[in-house]
């Protein structure tokens, strides 16, 4: 996603101030699947008086306004993802990298915890998890004598 493509958004919901465009253009910068902690090392570099606190604060909002996705993984680390259409996500077990998978009969999965539960569903969160190819590379290299 570009920075033309999620802007609007922002404008239309909040304010934007300067330090939201901050925080906008680093993650941008960065990519998806990135933490608060992430992205505040990276301004940090250029603007050292940059509150931590901001950095936060602003994800956060745009997190609750829809603009970014949180993604809350199972080892307890929050990233932030540009990309909030519905998809799913598979994290490393061993370097916490995360990547989307796109499912295409997710809806299949949705109407059968309705049917099966009786539940009203408001909110979903379903991670994968395992090993990254880099990572399952190098223990494959660990393990070979």
């Amino acid at each position: 996603m570009t920075e033309k493509q999620i802007i609007p958004k922002v404008q239309l919901r909040r304010r934007n101030t300067p330090q939201k465009q901050v925080v906008l253009d680093t993650l941008i910068k960065l990519g998806s699947h990135v933490s608060a902690g992430e992205i505040y090392r990276e301004i940090s570099k250029t603007s050292p008086d940059f509150s931590r606190a901001t950095v936060f604060r602003v994800l956060a909002d745009m997190a609750d306004d829809g603009i970014l996705l949180r993604v809350n993984t199972l080892g307890g680390d929050c990233k932030y993802d540009v990309a909030t259409h519905h998809h799913y996500h598979v994290v490393c077990r061993t370097c916490g990298k995360v990547a989307d998978v796109q499912f295409d009969s997710d809806l299949d999965l949705l109407d059968h915890v309705v049917s099966a539960s009786g539940y009203t569903l408001e909110t979903e969160f379903v991670e994968f998890g395992g090993l990254c190819p880099e990572c399952a590379a190098k223990s494959l290299k660990k393990r070979t004598p």
